[in-house]
Order: structure tokens, then sequence, then C-alpha cells
């Protein structure tokens, strides 16, 4: 499993999960692009359909980050830099991280269900 922390931060007042340094497009896809039960499921069954070979890659594009998901390893990029650099601009942003698709998988039910929690518990103060 790959380490991680849920915290809440207070000055954007919103929930963040802290990866490895080298996970920072991991972390910044989680927190930007998996909001709701059904961006999650929607991963989720892009990972089983190529985990159970019916697919060899998934490629899916989102808000600012897309995705590469193979039977063994997961590609997630910033689509942005990435059409920089095509154009032979370079931003000096992060362009990609890689993390084994079975850890993605675990970190996106973590994730979702801390954002859940924390809703729920905001939802309930009110």
């Amino acid at each position: 499993m790959i380490p991680y922390e849920i915290v809440f931060d207070d000055k954007a007042d919103k929930l963040r999960i802290r990866l490895p340094d080298h996970l920072l497009l991991v972390e910044e896809f989680l927190e930007i692009e998996i909001l709701s039960d059904l961006a999650k499921d929607v991963i989720l069954d892009r990972i089983q359909r190529v985990v159970s070979g019916k697919e060899e890659v998934s490629d899916g594009t989102g808000n600012l980050y897309s995705s590469e998901i193979r039977k063994d390893d997961t590609r997630i990029y910033n689509s942005y830099v990435e059409a920089q650099l095509e154009a032979g601009i370079d931003t000096s942003e992060e362009l990609e991280s890689f993390i084994e698709t079975k850890h993605f998988a675990e970190l996106l039910t973590i994730w979702m269900d801390a954002l859940n929690e924390h809703r729920k518990n905001r939802n309930s103060k009110k």
C-alpha cells in the first residue's frame, strides 16, 4: 500500500490527500477529478476492464488530468502540460506520475470514502 494522509486544509477549506512526492499528479488527480462516487466508479470500471483482459489500455481524459490505465501500472498526466510540450513550450510543470494500478484503485476508494465521510460530518454540523 502507498503511504497516504488525509488532511483538512483550513486555508483552502477542503479535504486533501497527501502522497509521496513522486505521486504529486496522482494526488492532484484525486483532488480535482474524483469528487463523486460516479467518477470513482467510472475509473474503477476502467481498471476492471483492463485487469480482466477486456482491454489492454484504458485512456481517459478529465478536466485537467488524463489517465492511461494498464494492467500493472497507471500513468496520470497533466493534459495541458503535455500539449504545451508537444507544441515546443516547456512550462516546467510536472508532466506525469506512475502508480501501480492496484494501488491506484485502493487510493480511489480511500479518497472517496474520506470525502464522503467529510461531507456527511460537515452536513450534520449545519
